[in-house]
């Protein structure tokens, strides 16, 4: 009986001792996984706070020094422009008397012209600019993949990667360029001019059109858009730029018109639907008889009728 009652004691001490074995490893695995989970969401929310606090992609300008100028908004409002306020997209910056300096987060500085009227059609990756009248100089950073810097006129656009410019707006002269009113000017680095279907690389320390370079600090007024060219007139002014017989030039703007749709198209799904609408007006107001027009002014209503404030 002595030995019966031994062997159950022992037996039950055999129980607790692995009953408790078994919570403390409950425990610990309990708190381990407490431990994992909390690690887990502790890592996550740098990414969250990463993501709420990363800056946007666009890429604002600034007015800065002594500004004189006035901006007038989409809907004709006109206000002052004053130091230390952003320029947006779809503004029309009108300088004053004086010049006027605006600056981006990346370096990039950009100096308008006195009695110049500039607007900012696209800024983010891609920034498009419109020179309408005077003139406008740039010191453009080195641009990321991707990234693009346009300033379009009635008759041309330049495009720059990284580099010093002036492109200013004069009055017609049949004798110098064949009549275009842009006269572009690079002190640093190269930009590309795009103007009736051709294409014209400029160097640093060269001007275009060729033999215009006397003409290039004399700005106008505002000078109607000269969306078509005859063939004739454009064969004529690629010879003076590029010195191609007529024969080998195509006075087709299509691929400029591409261009623009391309990037209204791509503002629009990166929701930029004001910025895609600015485009397609640059389209539009430029080359009224192309090809893309009935695409453009479709895809121009769809996304009007998007931004319109619900009522």
């Amino acid at each position: 009986m002595l030995a019966g009652v031994i062997t159950v004691a022992a037996a039950r001490r055999r129980r607790r001792r692995v009953a408790g074995i078994a919570g403390v490893a409950a425990g610990t695995l309990g708190l381990a996984l407490v431990l994992v989970l909390g690690l887990k969401r502790t890592a996550s929310l740098p990414t969250t706070v990463d993501r709420e606090a990363a800056p946007a992609t666009k890429q604002r300008f600034v007015a800065a020094g002594n500004a004189l100028a006035s901006v007038t908004a989409e809907n004709g409002e006109v206000q002052p422009l004053l130091t230390g306020q952003e320029w947006h997209a779809g503004e029309r910056l009108h300088s004053d008397a004086l010049p006027l300096a605006l600056t981006g987060p990346d370096g990039t500085t950009i100096e308008v012209a006195p009695r110049s009227e500039l607007q900012l059609v696209r800024v983010d990756v891609e920034r498009w600019f419109r020179l309408a009248r005077g003139a406008v100089s740039a010191h453009v950073t080195k641009l990321k993949a991707g990234e693009r810097f346009v300033v379009a006129t009635a008759d041309a656009e330049v495009e720059v990667r990284g580099t010093r410019f002036q492109v200013t707006v004069v009055a017609p002269d049949e004798a110098c360029g064949d009549g275009v009113v842009t006269r572009v000017a690079v002190s640093e680095g190269v930009v590309v001019v795009r103007s009736f279907g051709h294409e014209v690389r400029v160097e640093a320390g060269h001007h275009w059109p060729l033999g215009c370079a006397e003409r290039t600090a004399s700005p106008v007024g505002p000078v109607p858009e000269r969306a078509t060219v005859s063939a004739k007139r454009a064969s004529a002014h690629a010879s003076s730029v590029r010195g191609e017989s007529a024969e080998r030039v195509s006075p087709s703007t299509l691929a400029t018109e591409n261009d623009l749709f391309s990037a209204a198209l791509k503002a629009g799904r990166a929701g930029d639907r004001r910025e895609a609408v600015q485009l397609l007006d640059v389209l539009l107001a430029r080359f009224p008889q192309s090809p893309l027009k009935q695409s453009a002014e479709s895809a121009r209503a769809k996304l009007s009728e998007s931004i319109q404030p619900a009522r």
